[in-house]
């Protein structure tokens, strides 16, 4: 099956199309950040400075904030008004003192080299420009001894039924695009509709 291209914007820009995303998502996500926080605290990651690179509406900053409370988050994203809502979404579950949102582009961050100990990336890899310019701000971005979780959705049999999972690479594609980048060695898994790649997790 072919992977088609997106039907929405990159950059969810428009206050409207961003709200519509939000209601259609956020259980969703917020299922996500739940999935990944528990994998995190299974690898032993109990604190340090966090990077959400591509936060959306921030359901998944603010899944890491509530079961890692000395964790400092950054959220990245370049649509306007899903940061507006992460804000709002993050000062209504009591986690806003410890997260910050910010306009920026994933794949140019504007951090120092090595700036956080651990870095995720949520449903990202098929919606940008340059997959693997993000990827390698990632690792840029990420210090030495620092952990990094990738997942996305991947694209199988759902996509004859779905739309939006054609848009998305199967796991053999993104692991070309993971292994054309600067990412240090990591392990792959799956699940029903997702992959991870994960490096210290």
């Amino acid at each position: 099956m072919q992977r088609i291209e997106l039907f929405h914007p990159r950059i969810f820009s428009d206050q409207e199309w961003a709200h519509g995303y939000y209601k259609r998502n956020a259980k969703n996500i917020a299922r996500t950040g739940k999935r990944l926080a528990e994998l995190l605290e299974r690898s032993g990651f109990q604190k340090g400075r966090v990077l959400d690179a591509g936060c959306g509406f921030g359901a998944v900053c603010i899944e890491i904030a509530k079961r890692f409370p000395k964790a400092e988050i950054v959220g990245v994203d370049l649509a306007q008004p899903l940061l507006h809502m992460a804000q709002s979404l993050a000062e209504q579950s009591n986690t806003s003192d410890r997260i910050q949102f910010l306009e920026g582009d994933v794949q140019k961050l504007d951090f120092s080299d090595d700036s956080f100990d651990m870095v995720i990336n949520t449903y990202m890899l098929h919606i940008v420009e340059k997959p693997v310019n993000m990827l390698n701000e990632i690792e840029r971005v990420t210090s030495a001894q620092g952990k990094i979780l990738i997942t996305d959705l991947r694209r199988m049999v759902l996509a004859l039924l779905i739309k939006k999972f054609r848009t998305t690479f199967t796991l053999e594609e993104a692991r070309h695009i993971i292994e054309s980048s600067d990412l240090r060695a990591g392990r792959y898994a799956k699940g029903p509709i997702w992959w991870d790649y994960m490096i210290g997790v």
